[in-house]
């Protein structure tokens, strides 16, 4: 990868994960004020089932859908035709996706009771509940159509290479209900519209703020429907949806599982959601947003036929993604019981929720590499305009799942489930691997042999520091001390390990930090 590709590539990947953490911490203080206003009364439980739709929607066909499926073909255009052709294309696409989410918009404020009783017959004995929750839906069902146009511009915004505005979308959507939360819910009967009324104004809000932007860089809009470019991003979304599609099966089958408390234990579906909750943040932070910020300069490889540019921006961000989770999954295992002991332990949730929770994130853990790696190799795929090579492996991978959990859960209870899916990710990324490495003509899987042993070792030293540090020191302070004082003393012996071992991705993370320059050659390779 050329030093401009990683440097690109890096500062992406940073403005990503500022845009990612806020929204996390903004979300964060979301949740709270919605437990400490609604706790699980008629109003919360109207909500959750009133948002469900829309946010399962959202997944299917905005967000990342949008993103994976015309980002690869508007990246060829730009690259291969001229200005005029390209910007007719983002007419062209922008006209499709906006019919088909305005159009499902509609459709869903029109049928909302239907939906409410599909959605939860339960509600249909409470007319007073169910009431509130169609007058809910009817009011966030067009939600789909603002995130939809949303993502429309973050992937046209990520081609051309801009990607902090787009990144502060959900975390101005959290700010907005957090608004709603401190000023307006207690002005308004019943409180929970003006949640739901925020949550259509910062929609409105982080699609507006993309427009002056996008015009800047040169997008004009009208009404255009045909077009080539646009009859092949439409077929690759059919693929990106259905791949989304069976990741929230695989949610439902789990949560399934997880409800046969009598095999499980009881609390099995509330210990599987803090424990993912937890190992989506290294995830989030680190493996998708690599995924997304490598995929504008692959797709560009890809439509210039570059396939050594492109097989080296592969392994590059591989390695640099093994060289952040790795060490990221080891320091869950090792701290998973002061870790959700420190955040969740306190008023129901007790000291049996802490062990149980803690039991699932070591597992889920011994497959966040995997997961990780599979996001940027399933977006390298995509890149090559090829959406049916990961949706048919992530198929394959639901079937693994869905074998291992239920032959794990009778043994190992809920801690099984957590290990079937840390199983089925990894049988995903490896058969991921042997795809791109028939694709590429090149091996992908040898060449990380070397820096994934290193970085191994690096974390193993770090996580017995971080074991040691926390037992002696950590744990006798208060929980959020103590774990801010271990995972600093654990990021920092995790360096001097790199070091020691000659870790060559540490090199490339510190001059993407403009920091190399502390430390002389002799300690870091290139």
């Amino acid at each position: 990868m050329s030093a401009a590709t990683s440097k690109r590539i890096a500062r992406s990947t940073g403005v990503l994960a500022i845009g990612i953490g806020l929204s996390r911490l903004l979300g964060f203080v979301r949740d709270v004020l919605m437990a400490r206003l609604f706790g699980t009364t008629l109003q919360s439980e109207a909500f959750v089932v009133a948002f469900r739709l829309p946010n399962l929607l959202r997944d299917l066909v905005a967000e990342g859908a949008v993103t994976s499926a015309f980002v690869p073909v508007l990246s060829w255009y730009r690259t291969k035709e001229n200005a005029e052709e390209f910007w007719r294309l983002n007419a062209a696409l922008l006209t499709r996706l906006f019919v088909l989410v305005a159009g499902i918009g509609i459709v869903g404020a029109v049928i909302a009771p239907q939906i409410v009783w599909l959605v939860a017959p339960g509600f249909a004995a409470d007319p007073q509940k169910f009431a509130l929750t169609v007058q809910l839906t009817r009011l966030l069902f067009p939600f789909i159509t603002l995130v939809g146009l949303w993502a429309y511009f973050m992937g046209l915004l990520n081609t051309l290479r801009h990607f902090s505005v787009p990144s502060l979308g959900p975390a101005i959507l959290n700010v907005a209900m957090i608004v709603a939360c401190v000023w307006f819910v207690p002005h308004t009967s019943p409180g929970v519209l003006a949640v739901a009324v925020s949550v259509m104004i910062g929609g409105v809000i982080q699609l507006a703020i993309q427009l002056p932007f996008a015009w800047r860089l040169g997008f004009r809009w009208r009404w255009a429907w045909r077009h080539p470019g646009a009859d092949e991003a439409m077929r690759l979304l059919g693929p990106r949806v259905l791949g989304a599609a069976v990741y929230q099966v695989n949610v439902l089958i789990d949560t399934a599982l997880a409800s046969l408390s009598s095999i499980v234990g009881v609390g099995a579906v509330a210990a599987l959601y803090f424990s993912n909750r937890l190992v989506q943040l290294p995830l989030a932070l680190f493996g998708n947003t690599f995924a997304q910020a490598s995929l504008p300069s692959l797709a560009e490889q890809a439509a210039q036929n570059d396939v050594h540019g492109f097989t080296s921006t592969v392994l590059s961000v591989v390695r640099v993604v093994g060289f952040i989770v790795i060490p990221s999954a080891i320091g869950l295992m090792v701290l998973a019981f002061p870790i959700v002991g420190g955040l969740f332990e306190r008023g129901a949730f007790d000291h049996h929720a802490t062990i149980m929770t803690a039991q699932t994130l070591i597992w889920y853990s011994c497959g966040l590499l995997a997961y990780s790696l599979s996001n940027v190799l399933t977006g390298a795929f995509y890149a090559l305009r090829d959406t049916w090579t990961p949706v048919k492996l992530s198929i394959e991978a639901l079937l693994v799942n869905i074998v291992f959990s239920i032959g794990l859960m009778w043994p190992m209870h809920v801690s099984g489930l957590a290990l079937a899916a840390a199983i089925a990710n990894t049988y995903n990324a490896f058969r991921l691997v042997q795809r791109m490495e028939r694709r590429l003509g090149t091996p992908v899987l040898r060449p990380l042999g070397q820096s994934f042993s290193r970085v191994f070792a690096a974390s193993c030293v770090m996580g017995i520091g971080s074991w040691v540090s926390w037992q002696y020191v950590g744990s006798h302070l208060t929980p959020w001390v103590g774990l801010l004082l271990v995972v600093v003393c654990s990021v920092l012996l995790y360096t001097g390990a790199c070091i020691l071992c000659r870790v060559p991705e540490l090199s490339s993370v510190l001059r993407w930090l403009n920091i190399a320059r502390l430390f002389p050659p002799p300690f870091v390779s290139e």
